[in-house]
């Protein structure tokens, strides 16, 4: 990767003094002409230097036959030729010292392996050489505040440009086109919109960072089908943070066949979903489903603070249209809170007897009559301690009703009240005075109400900066060192359960206490030190999952009985034919709740740390709270109270509540010796883990630990250990 910031190494590709056009067309529907004739259309003001060996001007500029024919090396080439053709354009960008080129070709990784070495080895003599790299398979790039449109997209045809305060950076060249579109549709300038594609070198998170030095951008939309470059993409949302610009993403690729589909379309790996949410909420990013739901975002987003809360308050003068805002706030965990008992005096003074004054406020046809009630209305709810947004509906207007009044009372409001303001009108003539006041506009409750909602969330993000790890050495780093160690053994290895208890335990984890058994005899010896029944599991590395296969006997509480379970266990892994280091045994641990935890290494965003519901079901009910380390005690807490879980953790029916603190605490350990095991740790499962009430703590009472260290050496010193200390 270069050197320097992205926006140092990108300043040639947004901000080109001149450019040249590799394939130049003075046909202005072909992908080689079209560039130069939007750039004539809208102003840019470098130089152009159209490449065509076949044309002495194209129109109406000089052309050459070759880049190294001009008079000057350009900031920019745009490649719009295919094949060979473009390999050998972007060789001899590298060898003239072009700054940065757009590959508009494909044919490259998306095709797979064959087109994938070729894309590689030419980004990499271009890298070599200080050439940036947009593409291959890329719609290119488009600053329309400079008028340097690198760009064959038909949009700017059918929509025209406008600039403003937006940037759309995208990796799928039709959806920057689609987002663009939405966006000058609800009458938004987009100052930026880039296209990625292939993303064999400059990414949507470089591009990310570099827009945000430019003072005119307000809000930052992505398009991402993969996501390889995350902590660049990090970096953007703290420059975006530090300068109040929301960043919203649409990750597509959520399912399982949309990350098929991804991977085919941009060549790229897809991310799991869950990830990626984790990602997003750490760094406070805001994700949208699809395109229109990026665009009714940004219209909300890019025009005032971001709300403090997530109570509603409703005036409409329709009491229908009060209780479809009603439910559609419900819908989406809004809250539709009573007024203060001085707001609704305030509204007596101004509306008729009939009418509403708590929350929703029907103000009723009394509208027609007095078109100044908006104006009355609104500066009275204002202030009120229910109201953190606004949502203005208007089912219907017609003759007799003032909007442009109306417009005007609510733009006023929106300023006065520095909190978001919507409007609901699905007329179009209405929705248009509205937005010519700057006001937003959605056309029912239940569109308003999901970006409300969205923008709730943005503001809880941003509202808390990322939560540090409590102060204080967690039981998990002060095993650090030994941790480490295991790692430089350097080889690969799965851990059996009576191995990965003993590595978590000497990292301090809550462990149930056990002993690995050679026979019927020990385990009988086992059974009787315990003192209670006891967990008769069969024990080995090749057997991670041992319900299955009939190798877990529970609730043992007799020698007979000892003596049956491992006979019968016993005939089992003689048939499996698998490495066998014995039987665990282990007394019976009596808790409220089972939950886990687990780890998994994600190749792009390192550890990532998930808890919930345990036992048997976990897989299936797919209710677990995912974060990424390191994070505090109070998030951890926080996210496992919100699962479906979380209620009864607290207590249902008269049952005692569960130690939800101690469950978080295991959970802040766990992601801290995930960081401190590195590579050691790819994946670990801690399944049941007991929760005892609260006070109480955890017990861990089963574990699985796989990873790239082999620490077969520390098997012998765990079965010795459990062996003689259970």
């Amino acid at each position: 990767m270069p050197q320097g910031t992205p926006h140092e190494s990108l300043e040639k590709l947004l901000n080109p003094r001149s450019i040249a056009i590799f394939g130049a067309s003075d046909n202005v529907d072909k992908i080689g002409g079209r560039p130069i004739y939007y750039m004539g259309q809208h102003g840019y003001r470098g130089t152009i230097y159209p490449i065509n060996p076949q044309r002495d001007r194209v129109q109406g500029l000089r052309s050459y036959a070759a880049l190294r024919d001009l008079p000057h090396t350009p900031d920019l080439a745009i490649v719009a030729v295919a094949g060979q053709g473009a390999v050998d354009a972007v060789d001899a960008c590298g060898a003239m010292g072009v700054g940065a080129a757009i590959v508009i070709a494909a044919g490259f990784s998306e095709t797979g392996a064959v087109g994938r070495a070729l894309q590689d080895a030419m980004t990499q003599r271009a890298r070599a050489a200080g050439t940036r790299i947009v593409g291959p398979n890329s719609q290119g790039m488009a600053n329309f505040g400079t008028g340097a449109i690198a760009s064959f997209s038909t949009m700017f045809l059918e929509v025209p440009p406008a600039d403003g305060p937006v940037a759309v950076i995208s990796q799928s060249g039709g959806m920057s086109a689609m987002i663009y579109g939405l966006l000058r549709q609800r009458g938004l300038g987009v100052r930026h919109m880039h296209a990625t594609g292939n993303e064999a070198d400059v990414t949507v998170s470089e591009l990310a960072c570099a827009v945000l030095a430019d003072p005119d951008v307000r809000i930052v939309l992505l398009y991402l089908e993969s996501l390889q470059d995350a902590a660049t993409l990090a970096r953007a949302a703290a420059l975006a943070r530090a300068r109040g610009v929301p960043i919203v993403a649409v990750k597509a690729g959520r399912s399982a066949g949309g990350a098929r589909a991804a991977a085919s379309h941009t060549g790229a790996l897809a991310n799991e979903d869950r990830s990626v949410t984790a990602f997003c909420e750490r760094h406070g990013i805001l994700r949208a489903r699809d395109p229109q739901e990026l665009a009714r975002y940004a219209e909300l987003a890019m025009r005032g603070p971001l709300p403090q809360g997530k109570r509603v308050v409703v005036v409409s003068n329709s009491g229908a249209s009060c209780v479809l805002a009603s439910d559609a706030a419900d819908d989406c965990g809004l809250e539709i809170a009573p007024l203060a008992a001085s707001t609704q005096t305030a509204l007596r003074a101004c509306l008729p007897g009939f009418a509403t004054t708590d929350n929703p406020v029907d103000i009723t046809a009394a509208l027609l009559s007095n078109n100044g009630l908006f104006g009355e209305v609104l500066p009275a709810i204002g202030d009120d301690p229910a109201a953190d947004m606004f949502v203005i509906d208007i089912p219907v207007a017609g003759r007799g009703y003032d909007v442009a009044s109306f417009a005007r009372d609510t733009a006023q409001f929106a300023q006065r009240a520095r909190k978001p303001v919507a409007v609901v009108a699905w007329q179009a003539d209405v929705a248009a005075a509205f937005r010519d006041q700057g006001v937003t506009v959605y056309a029912d409750e239940q569109q308003a109400m999901q970006a409300f909602a969205g923008l709730a969330r943005l503001g809880r993000m941003h509202a808390q900066p990322p939560l540090p790890v409590e102060e204080g050495e967690t039981s998990a780093s002060r095993a650090s060192a030994h941790v480490k160690d295991v790692r430089a053994a350097g080889a690969t290895g799965t851990l059996s359960e009576a191995a990965s208890l003993a590595l978590l335990g000497r990292c301090g984890l809550p462990v149930t206490p056990h002993a690995v058994c050679r026979d019927a005899d020990t385990a009988v010896a086992a059974w009787r030190r315990f003192g209670s029944a006891v967990a008769i599991k069969a024990c080995s590395a090749a057997l991670p999952h041992k319900s299955e296969l009939g190798l877990v006997d529970l609730n043992v509480n007799d020698e007979p009985s000892v003596r049956a379970a491992i006979a019968r266990q016993h005939l089992i892994v003689q048939g499996l034919h698998v490495a066998f280091e014995g039987w665990i045994v282990a007394p019976m641990q009596p808790a409220l709740q089972e939950c886990m935890i687990g780890v998994h290494a994600d190749p792009v965003f390192g550890p990532i740390v998930m808890a919930g519901g345990g036992g048997k079901y976990v897989e299936t009910m797919q209710d677990v709270a995912v974060l990424l380390p390191p994070f505090g005690l109070q998030e951890a807490e926080s996210r496992i109270r919100a699962l479906r879980i979380g209620a009864l953790l607290d207590g249902v029916r008269g049952e005692a509540a569960a130690d939800v603190r101690a469950l978080a605490q295991l959970m802040v350990d766990v992601g801290q010796l995930a960081l401190d095991a590195g590579p050691a740790l790819q994946s670990l499962d801690l399944n049941p883990v007991r929760v005892r009430p609260a006070g109480e703590g955890v017990v861990i009472v089963d574990a699985l630990w796989e990873g790239a260290a082999d620490i077969r050496s520390d098997r012998h010193q765990t079965r010795a250990k459990v062996d003689n200390e259970p």
